[in-house]
């Protein structure tokens, strides 16, 4: 990595520059952080220095944007994207980077419903989808349970939704059961269930507060010195649904013992004799880093007010993504050399900054404004027409027409990605001009209420998903083959989209590759390619000029892209979606071998062949 950055030199030592020529930080992600900061170190050497601006369309860092945002005289005029750009933006549509940092801001100071007024388009796939996209496109739901307490009815709602949606369960490192394949269209019907159950959103999307786990206690274990569970239930009601700049864990622990680990969490109290101990500034993760001791033998009330002001200053100079462990690392020290730590005595417990009544006055209009966010859609039939899989038609593809599900100790999951590189990624068209020479017509597709603004939108035409966007910022329309080609995932309308140097592009929500929206070329790192189609609007209507349904099936059609298990996948069958389709591409003007071509290839019993 050192290397590359020298190679490289000042200029152009940028973090994705880094990380295309070395592949650090392209995995799961987990490095990047140390890839940043091995950047910053060795442009320092270099005479150099990282910039902090969060992406080119805003030449701040988070904690600066958010001073501004924060310090404005009336938050009316700061309170969407489109008002912070053009107040303190350099241009352009945003991107997949500043456009989740502004809404977070937003929801850390204002806190209105994360989907409507067009936050939509600000919200990362999972928030934007109030639940977690999972391999193959599906969604994983985890209600809130706060302190790990459910009554037995509350089990058995689990059980039977898990049963009739058929979704795989799992109990959680953090106390609570997860749900995992639900379909996107899926997830008001599920969420209604739950919510008759007594269950709220568990925020397990969101970069907030997750849980709060707790041991039993006082009320159950014979050594505990505290009612730990009574506590968490308190806590976590508390801080529940409140947007911070990374996501938060915390804990009580009923007695020294720790049985809930609070010391490896953002907060945790450990229960003494005269209360409890506050530790803040752990975490666990690729870094383990221990809490530190902020606040003795306090009571519950006191642990509160302490932490009230410790989040909300978290919140406000925290770095975009940033946990509160190297947050609180890189505060300053104390006044007598006690380290970060100390500061943070300072300003919570002494109000060293002046600013204590803020840090109060804001969270408790956080905590005044909860909503339960997935209560919000069930009753709204506008926001439960977001999730809704198509905009043309009522159909709905199921989850295992597009990748397979197999059988894992009695529960179905979804048949492991191959390799980048194997068959069934990185697909590509058959050819860039596939659909040149073919006869095209304007179809309708919906009328333009139907797309919302700065969005993706799915419409399925014959067989194949598609994928329309609706650049309000531009004026623009747009049109794209829905499916992902990095891994045969049909996802990219739920993508953000923006501009990167003046080009409007979309970043798949899987591994954030991008690609324009104009021409399909990926933008960065790499060849990968998608297939656009012209839109126009008449009126109120949006037209997609689109050649006929078989043709445009046989290469985006969703059955011949499901992602299959690989011992079930046919190599010499497999070989057919490139080499014959280039075979097919050469007869396009040929009329009748066309046909007979698509024919061979399909098969005579299919529907498609009878249309034909």
């Amino acid at each position: 990595i050192e290397a590359a950055i020298h190679d490289l030199g000042v200029d152009k030592a940028t973090l994705p520059a880094v990380k295309k020529c070395t592949k650090a930080g392209t995995g799961c992600g987990a490095c990047e952080p140390l890839v940043k900061s091995i950047l910053g170190e060795e442009l320092e050497k270099m005479g150099g220095a990282l910039s902090n601006h969060l992406c080119e369309h805003f030449a701040y860092s988070r904690q600066e944007l958010m001073a501004l945002v924060r310090t404005e005289p009336d938050i009316t005029d700061v309170d969407s994207f489109k008002k912070i750009l053009a107040k303190h933006g350099s241009g352009g549509d945003g991107c997949e980077i500043c456009k989740p940092a502004v809404g977070s801001i937003l929801a850390s100071l204002v806190n209105d419903i994360i989907i409507d007024d067009e936050r939509d388009a600000l919200q990362d796939t999972n928030d934007r989808s109030m639940a977690n996209m999972q391999r193959g496109g599906s969604y994983s739901v985890v209600p809130r349970v706060p302190g790990g307490e459910l009554s037995p009815d509350q089990l058995i709602a689990l059980g039977e939704t898990a049963k009739k949606y058929n979704l795989y369960s799992k109990i959680t490192g953090a106390q609570r059961v997860d749900l995992f394949g639900a379909s996107k269209y899926q997830l008001p019907e599920i969420w209604e269930e739950l919510g008759n159950a007594g269950f709220e959103s568990g925020h397990a999307y969101g970069k907030a507060l997750r849980t709060v786990k707790s041991c039993v206690g006082s009320t159950w274990c014979r050594y505990g010195v505290q009612d730990a569970v009574s506590f968490a239930v308190r806590v976590e009601n508390r801080y529940k649904g409140i947007r911070s700049p990374h996501k938060m864990k915390s804990a009580v622990s009923g007695c020294l013992r720790e049985c809930a680990e609070a010391q490896g969490k953002d907060f945790g109290m450990i229960a003494t004799e005269n209360g409890y101990n506050l530790y803040v500034g752990g975490n666990g993760g690729v870094n383990p880093i221990h809490a530190e001791l902020l606040a003795t033998d306090i009571d519950e009330d006191t642990v509160l007010k302490y932490l009230d002001r410790y989040i909300m200053y978290y919140i406000l100079t925290a770095d975009k993504l940033e946990r509160t462990a190297p947050w609180q690392a890189k505060l300053p020290s104390g006044k007598n050399g006690g380290g970060p730590i100390e500061h943070l005595k300072e300003v919570i417990i002494e109000d060293s900054l002046g600013i204590c009544d803020e840090l109060d006055k804001r969270m408790q209009h956080l905590v005044d404004t909860y909503h339960d966010e997935w209560a919000e859609v069930v009753k709204d039939p506008v926001k439960r027409a977001q999730f809704k899989q198509f905009a043309n038609t009522d159909k709905n593809v199921l989850k295992d027409e597009m990748i397979e599900f197999i059988d894992m100790r009695g529960q179905k999951r979804p048949a492991d990605w191959p390799k980048d590189g194997e068959l069934q990624t990185n697909w590509q068209a058959p050819d860039d001009d596939i659909f040149a020479k073919s006869e095209k017509k304007w179809i309708s597709v919906g009328s333009v209420e139907n797309f919302r603004p700065n969005v993706g939108t799915p419409i399925l035409y014959g067989e194949s998903q598609l994928a329309i966007f609706n650049n309000e910022m531009r004026g623009e329309w747009y049109c794209t083959q829905n499916m992902c080609p990095h891994k045969q995932a049909f996802v990219l309308s739920q993508g953000i989209i923006g501009s990167a140097s003046g080009t409007p592009k979309v970043a798949c929500p899987l591994h954030k590759k991008t690609f324009s929206l104009e021409d399909g070329e990926q933008i960065g790192d790499g060849d990968l390619k998608i297939l656009t189609f012209p839109v126009k609007i008449d009126g109120d209507n949006v037209l997609v000029e689109l050649p006929a349904e078989p043709e445009v099936d046989a290469i985006l059609g969703t059955h011949g892209l499901r992602v299959l298990k690989s011992d079930c996948v046919d190599h010499a069958g497999d070989a057919l979606k490139v080499p014959v389709r280039k075979g097919l591409h050469n007869v396009l003007s040929e009329g009748e071998e066309f046909v007979s071509s698509i024919l061979s290839e399909i098969g005579s019993n299919s529907t498609v062949t009878q249309d034909l």
